[in-house]
């Protein structure tokens, strides 16, 4: 397999797509559930990243367990979980939404036209349905089973939502987390909808890939479960020869990937002493910089114009 393609929230985003929690917390949605404490202090401190803040919560938890505690976070979960289920939705209606044709998004979805490549998306979105584009192979959406493209062209893949959302933390978590009834399933491969299946084939596929795209992926820790294997085989020198890239707003969006990554022990320095090569892409410079040119040129053989 030549190219593999990672999607995290940013690849909405850039294209075109108002799919940021900071959009969710302003929302009807969000402030209607407004008044559970745990909700209240996401919205009052104005968090943009709830599931990072849900696991501090957690770790607050375990240095003070009491059952009125793990109720209150349980309660804010269990809100959030089924209004970003509402409210995500509305955002694959096409009479609502404005593709943005000049995004390296799309340039990338247009450039792969034709050609055989692997996609994992963490999204809830279907990216060639909000397009209006066709794709031979089934992309595989990392919280759900393979979603056949004739019936997502019809409905959108956030017709699942909220019965297979995958909102929640990592299995780096204290054991009283874990054996708690009341909050175990927070963690997400503990969630009865986790698809261990869809996350074993990523992590093959990433193993087996001669280049490796991760486009909008902030590699939280709370996708650490995910990622952190890999990575870890790359230092260790079990993968070999591959070219990332890592595709990403700007140098300051990079920044907090490079932070997010270190929680879970994984250095950019250290990959690259590795015998791979790490690119990075910053889309606030557009579909036609050298940097996002020369990735297509790499993945496709040839240079793609708009």
């Amino acid at each position: 397999m030549d190219n593999l393609m990672v999607l995290g929230n940013g690849f909405d985003i850039d294209l075109g797509l108002n799919t940021t929690f900071k959009a969710f917390r302003e929302s009807f949605e969000f402030r209607s559930i407004a008044d559970i404490p745990l909700i209240k202090k996401i919205r009052d401190n104005q968090w943009n990243d709830i599931e990072g803040k849900l696991r501090e919560e957690l770790i607050e938890y375990s240095k003070n367990p009491s059952e009125k505690f793990a109720q209150s976070i349980n309660d804010a979960w269990l809100m959030i979980t089924r209004h970003w289920g509402i409210y995500l939705p509305e955002l694959t209606d096409l009479d609502k939404i404005e593709i943005n044709k000049n995004s390296c998004a799309y340039s990338l979805l247009i450039a792969d036209q034709g050609h055989e490549s692997i996609w994992y998306t963490f999204n809830y979105t279907n990216p060639w349905y909000l397009c209006q584009l066709s794709k031979e192979a089934k992309p595989v959406f990392i919280h759900n089973e393979t979603v056949p493209l004739d019936w997502a062209k019809h409905h959108g893949l956030c017709h699942f939502i909220p019965m297979n959302l995958i909102f929640g933390v990592d299995s780096m978590m204290p054991s009283c987390i874990a054996q708690s009834e009341l909050l175990s399933h927070i963690i997400k491969v503990n969630n009865p909808n986790f698809n261990t299946k869809n996350k074993e084939n990523l992590q093959n596929d990433l193993e087996t890939a001669q280049n490796v795209v991760f486009f909008g992926q902030s590699f939280g820790i709370t996708d650490s479960d995910y990622f952190k294997p890999y990575f870890y085989g790359i230092i260790e020198g079990k993968i070999k020869r591959q070219n990332i890239f890592i595709v990403t707003y700007n140098e300051e969006s990079f920044t907090n990937i490079y932070s997010n990554m270190q929680e879970y022990g994984i250095k950019i320095e250290d990959i690259n002493k590795a015998n791979v090569d790490v690119h990075l892409v910053y889309t606030i410079k557009g579909s036609q910089s050298m940097e996002f040119m020369q990735m297509l040129t790499t993945l496709y053989g040839c240079y793609f114009k708009n």
